[in-house]
């Protein structure tokens, strides 16, 4: 780790702000999104699993089952986290941050922007509800 001379006069421009990603990503609307498509599909499989008479078969379904369901949920996660991080770019360039690390990244220094992102979320959750109404 190392880090690079900035030049003289642009050190005041850069501002490095924190966030506590794992906080901020359970408040973001797509990872609730997420995480009720997830539910309903698990029902679903659940469901069809019940149907199963032989025992046999059922392992085998449920074995399949599990093996699909990490895979919806890395693929759900994922896309989340995509649109988690496009929000937080988007209020970075909005605010002027010039740098937003995870916070466990940071040994000293920077503003802890946590509660200001996800309130920022919140807006947006606001925001889109007045519009669909």
């Amino acid at each position: 780790f190392f880090l690079c001379p900035v030049k003289e006069g642009r050190a005041a421009d850069i501002k490095i702000v924190s966030i506590d990603t794992s906080k901020v990503f359970e408040a973001h609307p797509a990872f609730k999104e997420a995480m009720g498509k997830f539910q309903a599909q698990v029902q679903e499989m659940q469901k069809k699993i019940e149907g199963i008479e032989k025992e046999e078969e059922k392992t085998k379904a449920q074995i399949e089952m599990q093996q699909q369901m990490r895979q919806i949920a890395t693929d759900l996660q994922e896309e989340a986290f995509n649109k988690m991080k496009a929000d937080v770019q988007k209020l970075a360039k909005k605010k002027g941050y010039t740098y937003v690390l995870d916070q466990n990244a940071l040994i000293a220094g920077g503003q802890d922007i946590t509660e200001e992102v996800i309130n920022s979320f919140k807006e947006l959750e606001d925001a889109s509800g007045k519009k669909q109404k």
